[in-house]
């Protein structure tokens, strides 16, 4: 019973890394780009994504987890590896906190929709701001609660929301729109932020790690990871099959629904980025304070109004934004985490396979995120 109960503190952790503001693209992305499509990206790139985590993981044991992503790119590809680490890094997690911020007031307004615009983004601002103070412990027993009541929201939405609707109305294979997953369900997928929480439990005396059972470890990455694309696809399913008009940010296109039932959807989005903000939060300082030395103050200064500062700035597309900084940015974080794992664990030669076509896919989605969002 506690080795379940471990597996399923473990999985929980990826999923709530995992479950964020991207699930509010998505539904369009998938009504978009045919349902059959949607969930073969979503496989594939489940598939992709664990693998990573688990080699990220390995890579933390082999090194005793001196240096994070950051710092290992610099350990081991020097001021270009380092470089290319904080850009991808710092400026991807940086751009995933703009996407919060563009659509976390959305959601207060639907609750409270008295509240000026510019007053919902400044108190949603402020809230978002705590985690960035809050320790590790507190955090990850917060993302917990979380991503369990974002489950009962999903499912809630996808029972009432007729999705047997969705399926007659959504094209099995659009192939017009056959990239333009890409991004976002990376952006969706993406949570390598997790591994270093999983890492910090698994020092625990009684841990998989500890009694040598590294398995049950890796099918609880896999798990997290695959019950995140499915409370993905359930809930673009669910609006696909309900909502008047599937927008890019989905909040917009609920004109049809009730006001109780708009009030759930703020909610599950409240709770989304709290779960995933806590952890990219927890990344961040790690990187400034951490990897880069930087006094806690003025990192954490720069985790909280650099965000602000881009959404004022007029950088408020949310498909753009989520598309950019899951194509580009999220793309060279794995990329980076497959290239340290080469450098620190001895692959196999049917590893070496695997990690080069991964490779090859981060690759293709980063040039292509690119062209798209300067297109």
């Amino acid at each position: 019973m506690a080795a379940f109960r471990q597996f399923l503190k473990i999985a929980a952790i990826v999923a709530a890394a995992t479950i964020g503001t991207g699930v509010f693209a998505l539904p369009y992305i998938v009504a978009s780009a045919g349902w059959i499509l949607a969930a073969c990206y979503f496989v594939v790139f489940a598939a992709i994504i664990s693998a990573a985590h688990i080699v990220y993981f390995k890579t933390l044991a082999a090194v005793g987890e001196k240096e994070r992503l950051l710092g290992l790119a610099r350990k081991y590809f020097g001021t270009a590896g380092f470089l290319t680490g904080f850009i991808a890094i710092v400026i991807g997690l940086l751009m995933g906190i703009v996407a919060f911020l563009i659509i976390g007031p959305q959601f207060l307004r639907l609750i409270f929709p008295a509240v000026p615009p510019a007053a919902a983004l400044v108190l949603f601002w402020f809230v978002i701001a705590i985690p960035v103070f809050l320790g590790d412990e507190r955090t990850v027993h917060l993302e917990e609660f979380g991503i369990f009541c974002i489950a009962a929201v999903v499912l809630f939405i996808f029972l009432t929301g007729n999705p047997v609707h969705a399926l007659s109305v959504i094209p099995p294979v659009a192939l017009h729109y056959l990239f333009l997953p890409l991004g976002a369900v990376l952006f969706s997928l993406a949570g390598w932020t997790s591994v270093e929480s999983v890492y910090g439990v698994m020092q625990k005396p009684g841990s998989f790690l500890k009694t040598g059972r590294r398995s049950i470890l890796w099918i609880a990455f896999i798990a997290g990871t695959l019950f995140a694309a499915l409370l993905y696809f359930l809930f673009a399913m669910g609006i696909a099959g309900s909502a008047s008009l599937i927008t890019q940010d989905t909040v917009s296109g609920l004109t049809n629904w009730p006001a109780w039932k708009k009030d759930i959807i703020a909610i599950i989005g409240l709770l989304a980025i709290g779960t995933i903000a806590m952890p990219i939060m927890r990344e961040l300082r790690n990187a400034f304070e951490k990897d880069m030395g930087w006094h806690p103050v003025f990192a954490r200064s720069a985790i909280v109004f650099a965000p602000l500062a881009a959404v004022l700035s007029g950088f408020n597309n949310f498909l753009a934004v989520v598309s950019i900084a899951g194509g580009l940015f999220l793309s060279v974080q794995y990329l980076l985490i497959i290239a340290v794992g080469a450098r620190s664990l001895a692959f196999s030669p049917a590893q070496k396979i695997f990690f080069g076509i991964a490779s090859a896919v981060f690759i293709f989605a980063a040039v292509y995120s690119v062209y798209g969002f300067l297109r």
